[in-house]
């Protein structure tokens, strides 16, 4: 078997500002008034005492407030969505073909047609595996009973490649099949149910049983939720971001077991802010006001017991403790609040963007009707704000609290509470060149999948070049257009596009490229069953959280493929401890010549789909960064939340003079009674400074795939 790679290392110019694609006719009874340099649009929802819709105010009725400061109205414009015919006939999702009804074929609107655009967010990086059989009957609910025939709807996950499973639609069939495919991801911060169950026997001391991780901490516990609830924000803010130029009255639905706002100690067990998760929750609120996108959170937990449950573990075994009843009350305790930090998230960024969060309620159908009601008529408000709003490019953004009232007595306004000084960038117009097709397809939260195309990306750090991602994409050669040349060889041409955004949905980093590959008849068969690896290296300048999006397009067909990844960037250059990305390979691997000089391992297609037989033999190799001294490093192996595999913990000891950066790897094999499925490769390390006492902890994880 020959692997086809094809590798480029490339210095990337970072760049201001996003590119933009033009975007089609605005709905002629939505006004288009967008965060700007000059200009703030507010979406309010204005109701009676009974609570019926009041569609007859003027912008002299309503009193808006900039950080306490009375605002002049350009325009309150009201804008009517529900007016329409009824939701067509509910086919189950269980019926047969011969059950279908016409009435629930789908349709063509126009653009300016479309009243809500709806996207469903299933949050599968927080979501057990308990809750998915509740979610997904209240879900194929919703799109049976509440949709319109003028209802946008799309079905996207934050898990994965960001994207979705299918594009807006107006197919109640197609949501029907997305829902059905929803399942548990491996990578998940909750496994089997909502609660880590207790394991008291495990908990105790290693040093005394000789069991458990000395690097499971909690320190390492808080690393790991702080960076899956980042993930899921980041994800959340990617499609609030693309859906603000869609059309319509826009909801985002997020459906979720939450995220924790908060940090609690190792030992005091004080809440202190998550600098990552509160970060991340700014940045979906300032681009939600941005883009009058309203967020709903619905909890799909149900209502939780905080009591015993059959997969905990209190068992001491021969070392049961005095006050062994208040430990039992503890953890019941330690559950409630879990419950609640979890829940705090979700309630505050949904009551900052104007709509609200159901939570504890086992009906989440009536939960989702709940939600859908209150996407309804609507006033566009929109004032020009006072000079120094906006920040200046290059400076630090303010954040702005929005106060309305209505002067009309009786009524009660429900609207978004902040935003961030952040102007738009520019719009650009016009037909869209290949070029641009790409930027869209890259930018968009919603896949192409004309071309299937997966990223892994590797962050790393070199003293000498700084810190950078090596990206790798896996191309699906079958979906290429080969065509015969004049050597007899088949050729094909792709282009691709990579761009990179950091926190603010600024874009930092841009390449461009293409490249043509010609292959003899072999090396052909090969290409179309293993696929063609494509390698980028992107310098990052600076720390931080980036969206890293990638599209390649056919040059002859036409046809688009699109992935992206989240990563996190530390700022190693300042001394903070690291790991770099790991590289996983197994012995069946073919070897092929290194990319460049700086990449010491190499990477093929088959590394990069990373699917392996049981029984494989797997190494593993990453980079440890700013060691304080030695090193307590942890390889583990998961399965959901179950750990499968964890050897000792190694004790890693830099090479003299190689504190800054030194290498790490190892091996582990596969057993042969080992389930199929999806499996996570993890390495938790920690490091002490000698004189300070403080412990930091750094976590990397890749995905791999067992058949």
């Amino acid at each position: 078997m020959r692997a086809i790679v094809i590798a480029l290392a490339l210095s990337i110019v970072q760049i201001g500002s996003a590119h933009q694609s033009g975007s089609a006719q605005e709905s002629s009874n939505a006004p288009r008034f967008r965060v700007a340099t000059d200009g703030v649009r507010i979406d309010a929802v204005v109701t009676d005492r009974d609570g019926r819709i009041v569609s007859d105010l003027t912008a002299d009725d309503f009193e808006v407030r900039q950080d306490g400061k009375l605002q002049k109205l350009l325009f309150a414009q009201f804008v009517p969505v529900l007016a329409g015919p009824p939701p067509p006939h509910a086919v189950p999702a269980s019926a047969t073909p011969s059950d279908a009804s016409p009435a629930v074929q789908p349709g063509t609107i126009r653009r300016d047609e479309v009243q809500r655009t709806l996207a469903i967010v299933v949050d599968d990086l927080g979501l057990s595996a308990e809750s998915y059989p509740d979610t997904r009957r209240a879900l194929h609910a919703f799109v049976d009973r509440e949709l319109r025939p003028t209802d946008l709807v799309a079905l996207v996950r934050t898990g994965g490649s960001i994207g979705a499973l299918q594009p807006f639609t107006l197919d109640r069939r197609m949501l029907h099949d997305s829902i059905d495919r929803l399942q548990w991801n491996v990578r998940s911060r909750n496994g089997v149910e909502p609660f880590t169950p207790v394991n008291r026997f495990f908990g105790l001391d290693p040093s005394r049983t000789g069991l458990g991780d000395p690097t499971d901490s909690s320190l390492v516990d808080n690393v790991r939720q702080s960076m899956s609830g980042e993930s899921s924000l980041v994800a959340l803010n990617f499609i609030v971001h693309s859906a603000r130029d869609l059309p319509g009255r826009k909801a985002v639905l997020f459906v979720s077991e939450g995220f924790g706002m908060m940090e609690r100690g190792a030992h005091d067990n004080v809440a202190e802010p998550a600098p990552r998760t509160r970060r991340a929750l700014d940045r979906v609120i300032e681009q939600a006001t941005r883009g009058g996108v309203v967020i709903y959170s619905l909890d799909c937990r149900g209502l939780q017991s905080a009591r015993q449950q059959a997969a905990d573990n209190s068992n001491y075994g021969p070392f049961q403790p005095e006050g062994y009843e208040k430990l039992i009350r503890g953890d019941s305790h330690d559950r409630r609040q879990f419950n609640t930090d979890t829940q705090e998230g979700m309630a505050y960024v949904a009551e900052q963007t104007g709509g609200f969060a159901v939570l504890n309620t086992n009906d989440l159908t009536t939960a989702l009707a709940h939600i859908t009601d209150d996407i309804r008529d609507y006033y566009v408000i929109g004032y020009s704000p006072a000079e120094g709003t906006f920040a200046a490019k290059g400076k630090k953004p303010s954040l702005h609290k929005i106060s309305i009232k209505v002067k009309r007595p009786g009524l009660t306004v429900k609207t978004r509470k902040e935003f961030l000084g952040v102007s738009d960038p520019d719009e650009t117009t016009g037909p869209k060149t290949p070029a641009q097709q790409l930027v869209q397809a890259a930018t968009s939260p919603f896949a192409e999948t004309s071309i299937a195309l997966r990223a892994t990306t590797l962050p790393g750090y070199s003293p000498e070049k700084g810190a950078y991602v090596r990206t790798l994409l896996h191309i699906d050669a079958s979906a290429l257009t080969f065509a015969g040349d004049s050597s007899g060889k088949k050729a094909a041409s792709v282009d691709v596009i990579g761009m990179v955004f950091d926190h603010d949905g600024a874009e930092v980093a841009h390449v461009s490229t293409g490249f043509s590959v010609a292959l003899t008849q072999e090396a052909a068969a090969d290409a179309l069953r293993d696929g063609v690896a494509y390698t980028l290296r992107i310098p990052i300048r600076q720390p931080g959280a980036y969206q890293l999006r990638f599209a390649v397009r056919d040059r002859d067909s036409g046809a688009l493929g699109s992935t992206g990844e989240y990563v996190e960037i530390p700022d190693t250059a300042s001394g903070e401890f690291a790991l770099s990305g790991i590289v996983l390979r197994s012995d069946a691997d073919p070897a092929t010549p290194g990319f460049d000089g700086a990449d010491q391992t190499t990477v093929t297609p088959t590394q990069a789909m990373r699917i392996y037989p049981r029984g494989a033999q797997l190494s593993y190799a990453y980079e440890i960064y700013n060691a304080a001294g030695a090193v307590q490093a942890t390889m583990s192996i998961w399965r959901g939340s179950e750990k499968v595999l964890t050897p000792p913990a190694s004790t890693l000891v830099p090479p003299a003079g190689s504190e800054r950066v030194f290498a790490a790897g190892g091996g582990v094999k596969l057993g042969e009674g080992l389930p199929p499925g999806s499996y996570i490769l993890e390495i938790a390390a920690t490091t002490t400074k000698p004189a300070a006492k403080t412990a930091s902890a750094a976590l990397q994880r890749i995905d791999f795939e067992v058949r």
